[in-house]
C-alpha cells in the first residue's frame, strides 16, 4: 500500500484494504501448467512422428506383432527418449518452447498486475491504483459515492470472491478487481458513507 500511504491527507485514515483472492493466484499458476502441457504435447507429437517415420523407413513390411519391438529398437538406436527429442526438427522445438514461454508470460503478467494494484478505502475516498511505472489512479470521494454493486458468480459465492463496482455522482464508476470478501468491502464502504454523512 505504498501509494495509498504516501497520498493520505493529515486526518485521513485507512478503513479497509482490498486484497486479491487466492483464486486469482491459482488462475495465474494455471497458465504455467498450460505452458508445460503445451510443451509436452508438442514434443510428444514430434517424438511420435519421428519414431514412426524411422520405423517406416527401416522396418518396411514388418508383421504387426513385431512393430512394438521395432519401435523400442528405434528409440534405442536414436539414443533414448532424449536422443529422439534432440533429433527433432528445430521448428518443433521452437513451437514447444514458444508454448512454455507464452504460459510463463501470461503468469508473469497476472502476477505483475497483482503486485502493482492497490485497492483501498479510506475515511475520505476510495482509491484504485494500477501500474508501477505507468501509474493509473482512480479515486472517488466517499461522500460522492452513489451506489455499490457486487458481482459474484456461483463459484465466486462458494469460494468467497467477486468484483465490486462503485458508482460516483458525476465521476463515472470504478470496478475493483477480483477480491476476497466483496460483501464485507461493500459494507465497509456503506459504513464510511454513513460516517461521512454524520460529520456533514
Amino acid at each position: 500500500m505504498l501509494y495509498v500511504q504516501q497520498s493520505l491527507n493529515p486526518n485521513e485514515e485507512i478503513v479497509r484494504v482490498g486484497e486479491f483472492h487466492w483464486w486469482y493466484t491459482f488462475n495465474a499458476i494455471t497458465w504455467i501448467v498450460i505452458g508445460f502441457a503445451g510443451l509436452i504435447a508438442v514434443l510428444y507429437a514430434g517424438y511420435y512422428w519421428e519414431i514412426n517415420q524411422f520405423v517406416r523407413a527401416n522396418f518396411q513390411g514388418l508383421p504387426e506383432n513385431l512393430k512394438a519391438a521395432a519401435w523400442d529398437d528405434s528409440v534405442r538406436q536414436k539414443g533414448g527418449i532424449f536422443g529422439v527429442i534432440k533429433s527433432l526438427h528445430i521448428g518443433i522445438k521452437l513451437v514447444s518452447f514458444g508454448a512454455l514461454v507464452l504460459g510463463l508470460l501470461a503468469f508473469a503478467q497476472r502476477m505483475v498486475i497483482k503486485a502493482t494494484t492497490e485497492m483501498c478505502l479510506t475515511s475520505d475516498r476510495l482509491i484504485l491504483k494500477r501500474g508501477m511505472v505507468a501509474r493509473h489512479v482512480s479515486e472517488i470521494s466517499v461522500d460522492r459515492i452513489e451506489g455499490v454493486d457486487v458481482f459474484q458468480g456461483v463459484f465466486g459465492r462458494i469460494m468467497g470472491f467477486g468484483y465490486v463496482m462503485v458508482r460516483g455522482m458525476g465521476v463515472g464508476e470504478i470496478i475493483l478487481p477480483q477480491m476476497t470478501d466483496p460483501i464485507d468491502f461493500r459494507k465497509a464502504i456503506e459504513r464510511a458513507r454513513s460516517l461521512k454523512k454524520v460529520e456533514v
